[in-house]
């Protein structure tokens, strides 16, 4: 059975942490990217600097991989936030809300106990269209 999807590696975006593509395209133009924490590009490590500094981080690479597909931040449709703690989701919030404007993707902010790398405080995931 052929595939029905094309998996899509964003040189400026950081090594996955798994087994896992960066971006997978399907043929009817949905984009979907994996979740991204504050990993720096260079050296995998999760950024210092905090909820604010993650989330940055987090949306950059986002950015970084949607150019891979000769896209923006435009495109995106939907967001899925994964945030510890709770409490700081207005700091996330504000930091999407530099990048991003009317009309805002559809959200889900998720307050979860841990995420998959030690250190990390947030994780967004988003599903573009091309």
């Amino acid at each position: 059975m052929p595939y029905t999807r094309e998996a899509v590696w964003a040189p400026n975006a950081p090594k996955p942490n798994g087994k896992y593509s960066h971006v997978v395209k399907s043929k009817s133009g949905m984009v979907y990217l994996a979740g991204w924490m504050g990993d720096d590009p260079e050296t995998g490590a999760i950024v210092s600097g905090g909820i604010e500094a993650q989330t940055e981080r987090a949306i950059l690479n986002i950015k970084a991989c949607l150019e891979a597909c000769g896209l923006t931040f435009d495109n995106i449709l939907t967001r899925r936030i994964y945030i510890i703690p709770m409490e700081d989701y207005r700091k996330v919030i504000a930091m999407w809300d530099k990048y991003f404007d009317e009309p805002y993707p559809v959200s889900t902010l998720i307050g979860v106990t841990s995420l998959a790398k030690e250190g990390a405080l947030v994780e967004i995931e988003v599903v573009a269209e091309q």
